[in-house]
């Protein structure tokens, strides 16, 4: 229940956070590493709160986007290995990544080459995965890249190949250009073996691959969307039956009643049809309740499922209470995270939206404080 001067207040399930864990795990072939992605402070979670807590039920790795979130584990005593799955960009000094012991995600020649360049100046060994596009049409070195990227590898001192990697651009989808993106990989690591490279990972799989192509387990899975209860597509809900982990929940601060034919919110974009009470809850688009949901999402309040009205605000929402009986002022409101008998999915209010259960929980705002539970 939100107390205080909150106006909100997310509260995060880390044994939850732990059940999703070994659930997924249990899909994964025997022996392969896994590896939590945490970026984006754990899709909105929390990084260091829930790096902590996977750091005790047996993770192999973390993953980041950035160098700045790779250092602020390491500060908070991480120890975990922590890939950088970013990059380095061309601005980027190497020394924090050498100093806080990063793994460093190598796409293209030109930071190959920085990095080769520099390594006698490596206070420790640089730890580096290789990005192969096979595929997604973002990032990475061809197949046919992989005698360059051999012969530079095997003229650095104090460059460590530890990973070679890819990224499946359909992965919720079983399909034969999946099937082919795995071939394309398997081609990358034998052309890269030739040159005199073996990587000690191979990785390809994330979320939606854990579940659909387990010929892509090879020595790690990377998990990201589906540890914190949501899906990459909602079929694959049949196969891995996960929980949201966070609950996102606010107040009501005032009721009124309108009479029939009242326009309400910005823009008029919605007139009451009846007599109509109308709940104000403290929680906007700058909180990270999205303005597309406006006059579509919808919040539990006693159970009930009650429906947003007019625009969405960015400190306030306006939601119909009118068929919920014996409703007042300090009533708790649901935005995310299950109820008693009913829940509200970050796939459900994606899927109205227009959007990805991604963006719902990233866009959290950081001024409503996060409790773990």
């Amino acid at each position: 229940m939100v107390t205080g001067t909150e106006r909100a207040i997310a509260y995060i399930h880390l044994g939850i956070l732990e059940e999703n864990f070994r659930m997924i795990k249990s899909h994964i072939t025997a022996g392969a590493k896994v590896l939590c992605v945490v970026k984006a402070n754990a899709y909105g979670h929390g990084a260091v709160e829930v790096s902590r807590r996977l750091e005790t039920v047996g993770v192999d790795y973390l993953g980041v986007a950035t160098i700045d979130e790779g250092i602020e584990l390491r500060a908070n005593g991480i120890r975990l290995p922590i890939l950088v799955m970013s990059g380095l960009f061309p601005w980027d000094e190497i020394g924090p990544v050498v100093k806080s012991e990063l793994s460093v995600v190598v796409y293209d020649a030109s930071t190959l080459k920085k990095i080769v360049d520099a390594c006698l100046s490596f206070e420790k060994p640089l730890k580096v995965h290789i990005k192969v596009d096979t595929g997604m049409g973002r990032l990475g070195f061809s197949v046919s890249d992989m005698a360059f990227v051999g012969e530079q590898l095997k003229s650095a001192r104090n460059i460590v190949c530890e990973g070679l990697m890819s990224h499946f651009a359909s992965s919720e989808i079983r399909d034969d250009y999946g099937l082919r993106q795995i071939d394309l990989f398997q081609e990358a690591r034998s052309a890269l073996a030739a040159a005199g490279v073996t990587p000690n990972v191979m990785h390809m799989a994330n979320s939606g691959a854990a579940i659909q192509y387990p010929e892509a387990h090879f020595d790690m899975v990377r998990v990201g969307i589906s540890l914190y209860g949501s899906y990459s597509a909602r079929a694959l809900a049949e196969k891995l039956h996960l929980k949201q982990v966070i609950k996102f929940v606010t107040r009501i601060a005032l009721i009124r009643e309108f009479p029939e034919g009242q326009a309400l919110s910005y823009g008029r974009t919605y007139v009451t049809g009846r007599k109509t009470r109308i709940a104000y809850i403290p929680v906007g688009y700058a909180d990270g309740y999205p303005r597309s949901l406006s006059n579509k999402g919808f919040v539990l309040i006693k159970d009930t499922k009650c429906s947003i009205v007019g625009i969405v605000c960015m400190d306030w929402s306006l939601v119909d209470v009118t068929d919920v009986d014996r409703v007042d002022v300090g009533e708790e409101v649901i935005l995310l995270g299950p109820g008693i008998t009913q829940a509200i999915s970050a796939d459900e209010l994606a899927e109205c939206a227009g959007t990805i259960p991604y963006e719902i929980l990233c866009k959290i705002s950081k001024r409503i404080p996060r409790s773990y539970v």
